[in-house]
């Protein structure tokens, strides 16, 4: 008997649990009750069947059901730390704090925090654009690209310069080639040759008329030299005085003076003591000038 009664005991338990669904129903003193629905909390379980339920205060959740007597908190979204403010919070399901533009949560499971997104610097471009749960990823331009801006898309190509154009400054990682617009090369070289031909020419005409000048002056110098010539000869001495003069000094011989003076008479004037005549000397003739020689008159 008393072994039919446990089996009978068992059998009406196992019937309870079946019969209450887990989610919506609870096992309380050997009774199905029923629980709370979503975004609501248990007041009293007075009445198994049919308990009293309130709804969740703002900032508070309930996302299934419960026979619990509070709900949860959401999560406390505060703008001073770079969050979304939460303008209509629900109740029956949580709100993870999202950061705003330019920031992320630091933590994939619990966004307690928002860091900013990292800016793409020039000589950069954007491999990954930042979300509000992930960062920016960035990677430098490869060689022969810029950028110039931040947070660039894309790596712009260098600047091909044409044909015969000189590069005026090499590109960079954050600036574009520069060529010399309007002056190519094969112009430069045709300038610089004309430049050299024109001082050539200026030399050769610089020298041409030097050396027709000299040739004047080496012209003039006989002329000059025939009337020197011709001037001495005018000048020079005729008959006896030009063969006097081309005479060597040496073979010129002394004249002799003849005295054509009268005789004095003696006066006691003109006697010596022993009686002879004191010849008077006449004074020097007038000299004209004539050729040196080594005789003396």
């Amino acid at each position: 008997m008393r072994e039919v009664f446990i089996l009978c005991a068992l059998a009406t338990l196992l019937y309870l649990v079946s019969c209450c669904e887990k989610e919506t129903h609870y096992l309380k003193d050997e009774k199905c009750c029923k629980k709370c629905g979503p975004g609501k909390r248990m007041l009293v379980d007075d009445n198994c069947e049919d308990p009293r339920c309130q709804d969740c205060q703002n900032g508070e959740y309930q996302s299934g059901y419960t026979s619990n007597t509070m709900c949860e908190r959401q999560p406390s979204c505060d703008t001073n730390l770079h969050f979304l403010p939460q303008l209509n919070p629900s109740k029956t399901r949580l709100i993870e704090c999202q950061c705003k533009p330019g920031y992320y949560c630091t933590q994939d499971d619990d966004c307690d925090s928002c860091r900013e997104h990292t800016v793409c610097k020039q000589g950069q471009r954007v491999v990954k654009q930042g979300s509000p749960f992930i960062d920016t990823v960035c990677q430098a331009c490869e060689n022969g690209s810029f950028s110039t801006h931040h947070s660039a898309d894309t790596c712009k190509i260098w600047t091909i310069c044409k044909y015969g154009y000189d590069k005026n400054a090499p590109g960079s990682s954050t600036s574009d080639r520069i060529c010399l617009d309007g002056t190519p090369i094969y112009r430069t070289v045709i300038g610089v040759g004309v430049a050299a031909l024109l001082i050539v020419i200026i030399i050769t005409i610089v020298a041409v008329f030097h050396m027709i000048k000299r040739s004047k002056e080496l012209i003039k110098i006989p002329k000059q030299t025939e009337n020197i010539r011709c001037l001495n000869i005018r000048n020079f001495p005729q008959d006896a005085d030009v063969e006097r003069a081309i005479q060597p000094l040496n073979q010129q011989q002394p004249q002799e003076d003849f005295d054509e003076s009268t005789p004095v008479s003696p006066t006691s004037s003109n006697m010596t003591e022993n009686g002879n005549v004191v010849d008077q000397e006449q004074g020097k003739e007038h000299v004209y000038p004539r050729l040196e020689s080594n005789s003396y008159s």
